[in-house]
């Protein structure tokens, strides 16, 4: 697995773009991407091998080639990753003279040693030059530039507008001012990837297949305007490795921004554009001199990149970039021979330089050490260790509070983007409330006012806003239907939903609307809300009748015919003249069950029209035993079982007594266990009746296929079924249930069921018991 650490600029867009369409695992790679790394924090991971590549600014590259003292290098070169097009920029236009030496400035950039800080240096000495400028340079994440940008103290910032998109709307002085550093179409080698020693000796085949990944990132990202139809940033779903970025900003900016065609994502580098900064301020700073040839043999990439022409994996470590370089090989400045002269006097002066650079803010500063073991050389290699470990508990430090400036921003960030989509979930909630088909009002649930009403409320009844607000939800329901179930004021946690058929609204012209309304109970703000639906019922009602007046003739229809087909199969049955043989007493056995079967569905549909009558006759109501009835059942509707293998568990405890119409009963008592024995193929049946907690309890338990717990709700309304393939085979009405729903709540008794899907299903039942002697 190869660490790779990076930026949330956009320089590291290749790495990230490789990443995401799988270019590492194609060419055998396991790879895993350390986000949001600061470029201060990659080269410490790396020269400790700590991390296997990274993201480096090219400058801090050379620092680490030219001035380290190791024998042993540790940092290796790669590929290019960016190009910058550098200019500056500030929140406005300064003039030279409006500088001054008695204020001190800060100017963001991304690394200590990086092209922008050179580029910003270069600047203001071409500038200002005889106004020399107090600048203090802050190593800033790139998630926390505009954020220091935006600072009073901030002189400005060096940057493109590619990397930077929100320097866009600032003042940039490459199009205001004709300064050689400012000049056009100069492409700098901001960052490259590099790699750790540890990784080149141990993992040399994967490191070369990470080179090629990223090369066909960088190919893809130069021909994205020509060839890519799609919008990168949402396909990539990159917004998880930039959440800086505004949409707005980055909606194009990879399809259509003309940098990428300039080339500022290219592997081929120009590093002479690198030499005016690095002879007139980085030789400066590292007060070493060095010739331009030896920088550009540093940063020369052409043995990679043919190597990586074929675009097959091989093993770095044989090209001599890779190769552990001889003290001969290393961009090591010669060391001065104190020997020749006055060693303590020379010491004198070179602690004395190091102080004065420590007090300038060059902490990375150190005296100049050999292998001799002279009292002098030993001082400083016992100053230079202090240091280390002073540099070392600041370094943390420092890195502690970057990551707490770092954790506020992201969290600034957060905050900013939950306001947001708060605010447009808001809008949405209000849009969809408005124009929605459905009658809707919101309403107090301590005080019943009407808090808010939609469109479709308002053409239902009439009412104008103003009329709204001043209204109470029990103005226009007619009765006390709302205030004797929701009871409004009271905290109470059962009233979450409540549907109320038939309630009559009042209309402001005096006119009164039939609805159905459901409560609903939600929380907006600290406070509880009803959101109250109103839907007209004329069409459901009218839809009722049509459908009860379509069963009732139709059951009435069918009965007349079944009666006779029943007598005449009776006669056939009982007349022994006739020279039946088996197989026809079969066939007139199966004409019985067929036609028993049809009697029983339209006694159903008969059973539903005159339970919705108001007006039915005086029905008989007796105290009965109930295990008679339930053995009858039993009994009568024996032949269904035939062929199956099921077994009967009957627990059934006589005198006990409920209150009823027998016929009913067993109407129940069949439906539940007609319908176990239709949905159970093997396995067992279970009824048992006993007393519980003063009550009659009957349990009608199978171990069928079960119920499943989607439409463990809807089972008892009238006409629905279970859509599965099981139940388009066995068949049905779909009334069954509804028909015993309805004469349990008539008995004044209670249905519950408890079913697992596969495992079978239990209808509970509970009358109340009645004290009665035979």
């Amino acid at each position: 697995m190869i660490q790779i650490c990076i930026t949330s600029r956009l320089s590291s867009l290749p790495i990230v773009v490789a990443y995401k369409k799988g270019y590492f695992e194609e060419f055998g790679v396991k790879v895993s991407l350390h986000l949001n790394t600061h470029h201060k924090a990659i080269l410490p991971l790396l020269d400790a091998g700590r991390v296997e590549a990274g993201e480096i600014p090219t400058i801090a590259y050379l620092q680490e080639s030219f001035l380290k003292k190791s024998k042993l290098k540790r940092i290796y070169k790669g590929i290019y990753l960016y190009h910058s097009p550098l200019s500056f920029y500030s929140r406005f236009q300064f003039k030279p003279e409006d500088l001054t030496r008695n204020k001190a400035y800060i100017l963001p950039v991304p690394h200590i040693n990086s092209v922008e800080r050179l580029y910003a240096e270069k600047f203001l000495e071409e500038y200002a030059p005889k106004n020399p400028v107090k600048v203090r340079y802050i190593d800033t994440p790139g998630f926390l530039e505009e954020k220091e940008f935006l600072k009073p103290n901030c002189l400005g910032l060096v940057s493109d507008s590619f990397s930077s998109p929100f320097l866009k709307n600032f003042q940039d002085f490459g199009n205001t001012l004709e300064l050689p550093i400012l000049k056009q179409n100069t492409l700098y080698p901001s960052t490259l990837l590099a790699f750790s020693g540890d990784a080149i000796l141990k993992s040399g085949r994967e490191v070369s297949g990470v080179l090629l990944a990223v090369k066909k990132a960088i190919d893809f990202l130069q021909n994205t305007t020509n060839q890519y139809t799609g919008n990168l940033w949402d396909d990539l779903q990159l917004s998880h490795f930039y959440p800086h970025l505004r949409v707005g900003e980055t909606k194009n900016l990879l399809t259509a921004h003309p940098l990428i065609q300039k080339g500022i994502f290219s592997y081929h580098g120009n590093e002479s554009s690198l030499f005016p900064l690095l002879k007139d301020v980085y030789f400066r700073l590292i007060r070493r001199v060095i010739q331009p040839e030896s920088v550009q043999t540093a940063l020369n990439f052409d043995e990679i990149l043919s190597a990586l022409e074929p675009k097959k994996v091989f093993d770095v470590r044989k090209l001599s970039s890779f190769q552990e370089p001889t003290q001969v090989k290393l961009h090591a400045p010669s060391q001065i021979n104190y020997r020749k002269l006055n060693a303590v006097r020379h010491l004198i002066v070179d602690v004395n330089s190091l102080v004065l650079d420590m007090l300038q803010g060059n902490y990375g500063s150190r005296l100049n050490t050999d292998e001799t073991l002279q009292l002098d050389n030993r001082v400083k290699v016992l100053v230079n260790s202090m240091l280390d470990s002073f540099n070392a508990k600041i370094e943390l430090q420092r890195e502690e509070i970057t990551e707490l400036e770092n954790l506020i921003s992201i969290l600034e960030i957060k905050l900013d983007r939950s306001a947001v989509d708060l605010q447009y979930s808001e809008e949405k909630y209000r849009y969809l409330f408005e124009f929605s088909r459905e009658a809707i009002a919101l309403v107090d649930a301590d005080t019943g006012s009407i808090l808010e009403a939609n469109n479709q409320f308002r053409t239902l009844t009439g009412y104008t806003r103003g009329d709204i607000t001043k209204m109470t939800i029990e103005d226009i329901i007619i009765g006390n239907q709302v205030s004797s179930q929701l009871r409004f004021g009271s905290d109470l946690s059962s009233d979450t939903m409540l549907s109320l058929p038939d309630v009559e609204i009042l209309a402001k012209d005096g006119s009164k609307v039939e609805v159905d309304i459901s409560f609903t109970s939600i929380l907006l703000s600290p406070k509880k809300r009803y959101q109250v639906q109103f839907r007209p019922n004329s069409e459901r009602k009218e839809q009722e009748r049509l459908q009860h007046e379509f069963i009732s003739n139709v059951s009435h229809e069918l009965r007349s015919p079944m009666t006779n087909i029943r007598g005449y199969l009776e006669f056939f049955k009982s007349d022994s003249s006739l020279p039946f043989n088996a197989e026809h007493i079969n066939m007139l056995e199966v004409i019985d069950k067929n036609a028993k079967r049809l009697s029983f569905l339209i006694e159903n549909l008969l059973k539903l029209t005159t339970s919705r009558e108001k007006d039915k006759e005086a029905e008989v109501v007796e105290i009965f035993d109930p295990v008679p009835v339930i053995e009858d059942v039993i009994h009568m509707n024996s032949h269904l079982a035939k062929g199956k293998p099921i077994e009967w568990d009957l627990s059934l405890k006589k005198g006990l007594f409920i209150r009823g119409i027998k016929f009913e009963f067993s109407q129940i008592i069949t439906n539940l266990y007609v319908n176990a024995l239709k949905y159970t193929f093997k396995g067992k049946i279970g009824i048992s009746l006993k007393e519980s907690n003063g009550k009659v309890e009957i349990i009608v338990e199978d171990t069928g296929i079960g119920i499943d717990p989607n439409y463990k709700n809807q089972i008892f309304d009238r006409f629905f079924r279970i859509p599965s393939s099981d139940n388009r085979k066995i068949g049905g009405t779909g009334l069954g249930l509804s028909i015993v729903k309805s004469l349990v709540e008539k008995m004044s008794g209670e249905i519950f069921v408890e079913s697992t899907m596969g495992e079978g299903s239990k209808f509970t039942l509970y009358f109340p018991k009645i004290n009665a002697i035979v």
